[in-house]
């Protein structure tokens, strides 16, 4: 087993209750998992699936975390514009994204106000910043890309909005209803998020303008 495993096991027999502190190897598994190309939301998603009722103590999240960002090596380049802590896109990679729906659709004749929508989820905490701040953003991220798995794209708009580009039929009712299920889930005890489902312009120079007023 290579170290990220051997780390994993240990946050296991840790979490049974061993003699292990849950805290110290829970920054071993952050740092393990750095140094061997594991991204942070897959090593908070294992310690997750290693604890009752897949709830994690907030103390182990925090450490792995924190041993991740401290471990991980600053990326060469930034050419898909993810944020390698939290996995979300930039805005401008959004906005990269939205001129080429349109484009695309002015070349097949379709129409990205009728083919696309942003789903937007706004946190209801206010004053959240740093670490609990990203913590945060890995929860809203991974729903929204859950709940949207089709060619989606999920960007951080502010520190407490966040957006998934995705296509207008898989914004129904359904999808709504799962993506409600996950934040719930993800969010546990903290205040509901507002979400909402915003539809683009029908010219593209208006994109502008519509993000923002999201980035605000």
């Amino acid at each position: 087993m290579n170290d990220y495993d051997v780390a994993t096991a240990a946050f296991a027999r840790a979490v049974r209750g061993g003699r292990e502190s849950l805290v110290d190897v829970a920054l071993v598994v952050g740092a393990s998992a750095a140094s061997q190309g594991v991204s942070l939301v897959e090593a908070v998603e294992r310690i997750a699936e290693l604890s009752p009722g897949r709830e994690p103590p907030y103390v182990a999240v925090r450490s792995v975390v924190e041993a991740w960002t401290g471990s991980a090596p600053p990326p060469v380049t930034d050419a898909d514009c993810h944020d390698p802590l939290t996995a979300l896109t930039s805005v401008s990679h959004l906005r990269t994204r939205l001129d080429d729906v349109y484009r695309q659709a002015g070349h097949r004749g379709g129409e990205p106000a009728v083919s696309h929508v942003l789903v937007v989820v706004e946190l209801g905490r206010r004053g959240a910043h740093g670490l609990e701040d990203d913590l945060w953003g890995i929860e809203v991220g991974h729903a929204l890309a859950v709940a949207f798995p089709a060619h989606e794209t999920v960007a951080r708009l502010a520190p407490d909005r966040f957006a998934a580009l995705t296509q207008a039929e898989d914004a129904d009712v359904v999808g709504l209803a799962v993506l409600a299920r996950l934040l719930r889930e993800g969010l546990a005890g903290e205040p509901e998020p507002r979400v909402w489902v915003e539809r683009l312009p029908h010219d593209g120079d208006a994109v502008t303008w519509v993000l923002s007023r999201l980035t605000e």
